[in-house]
């Protein structure tokens, strides 16, 4: 019995990605962030979120080794939630929110060596094109998250 899941869709240069709707709290535009210091490289810096708390920003572009933003006022930050804190997610474009039927995902290809397997949960077979879906608990990692708890609790 195959069921439907929604999938938040985005693009990062010509590919196409997608995330489990149920991690994904809210999709905003970029803003400068405040970078600190003994930080990965591919954690932009932190934002004033809603005023209410501190958001850290991951450039999911140098998480994937890509050549990072030419012009980053045209990202937009994908607000995901892992455990009881939310990081923003860095990306080229957000396009929409797709229902897609299980049936059409598979899971991950067996391919040996591709270090950035590990990130994906599945991938969607759709007309105009493959989706990879990328697995949050794993694209954020155990050593992301004592980052993330260090820079919300500084």
């Amino acid at each position: 019995m195959s069921s439907e899941i929604k999938i938040v869709t985005f693009t990062l240069g010509k590919e196409k990605f997608g995330l489990d709707i149920m991690n994904v709290d809210a999709v905003i535009e970029y803003e400068d962030t405040t970078k600190l210091p003994n930080t990965s490289d591919y954690f932009e810096g932190i934002i004033n979120y809603r005023d209410e708390e501190v958001l850290p920003i991951i450039n999911l572009r140098k998480k994937f080794k890509l050549p990072d933003f030419e012009n980053k006022s045209h990202a937009k930050v994908i607000v995901v939630k892992i455990g009881d804190k939310k990081v923003g997610i860095m990306v080229d474009d957000v396009k929409n929110v797709r229902s897609i039927n299980s049936s059409l995902i598979e899971e991950k290809p067996n391919i040996g060596g591709l270090r950035g397997a590990k990130f994906i949960s599945g991938i969607a077979r759709l007309d105009e094109g493959m989706l990879i879906i990328l697995d949050i608990d794993k694209l954020i990692s155990e050593e992301d998250k004592i980052e993330i708890n260090e820079m919300v609790n500084s």
